[in-house]
């Protein structure tokens, strides 16, 4: 998958940060999703990330719907571990979040790798300091 500039949310200093997506239409349109019986818990937008999130529970099972901040990405998993995060995939069709674009777990564990972006120099050194373990954990990560 090719990373384009801005999608881990760190910038270059001569640069604009780019737009945010609508956490208030992300927040309506995980209100809307029906996935059997996991129920929303939460609804999320940590200052400390470059990803919305919803948290859905179904006993003691987790799930989370994550969303890039700047590009309209996204994806699944069933923890929030900082910058470790497994991505999965779900049968469930999220007509929902149809104007997003929902990343594959194939895609997503995969392993970065430098030739295959776009990514300004800013964004490289903080993947090198990170060292993310796949391109899911690159376009959702945190900074703490």
């Amino acid at each position: 998958m090719l990373l384009e500039r801005g999608i881990t949310g760190f910038f270059d200093i001569d640069v604009c940060p780019l737009d945010q997506n609508n956490y208030s239409a992300f927040k309506k349109a995980c209100y809307l999703i029906h996935i059997g019986f996991w129920e929303l818990n939460n609804v999320c937008n940590p200052d400390n990330t470059n990803y919305f999130y919803a948290h859905f529970a179904f006993g003691r099972q987790n799930m989370y719907i994550l969303l890039n901040k700047y590009y309209p990405i996204v994806a699944f998993t069933n923890e929030l571990t900082m910058n470790e995060k497994s991505f999965i995939n779900i049968e469930e069709n999220l007509y929902v979040l149809a104007n997003y674009n929902m990343v594959g777990a194939e895609i997503l564990n995969a392993a970065f790798t430098y030739s295959e972006h776009n990514l300004s120099k800013a964004e490289l050194k903080q993947v090198k300091y990170w060292n993310p373990t796949s391109i899911g954990n690159i376009i959702f990560n945190e900074w703490d």
